[in-house]
């Protein structure tokens, strides 16, 4: 169901350089699987949960507002 997905949304990505993550400070070494908002330029670590928590968030904010406006 990928229709609800538009340009500027966060997704999966690999870390292009070093970072930490937005939400626990985590250093990020390049290559690492994050989770990342374009807009904001916000990561977030596969770690800690910190991204799982955020791209489900994400996910069900999405589906809701797909779903509302059909």
């Amino acid at each position: 169901m990928k229709s609800y997905y538009y340009s500027g949304d966060p997704y999966w990505t690999s870390a292009r350089f070093t970072s930490c993550c937005s939400r626990c400070g985590r250093s990020i070494s390049k290559g690492e699987k994050i989770f990342y908002y374009p807009k904001t330029k916000d990561v977030f670590c596969s770690d800690g949960r910190c991204g799982e928590s955020e791209s489900k968030s994400f996910e069900a904010a999405a589906q809701d507002e797909w779903n509302y406006n059909l």
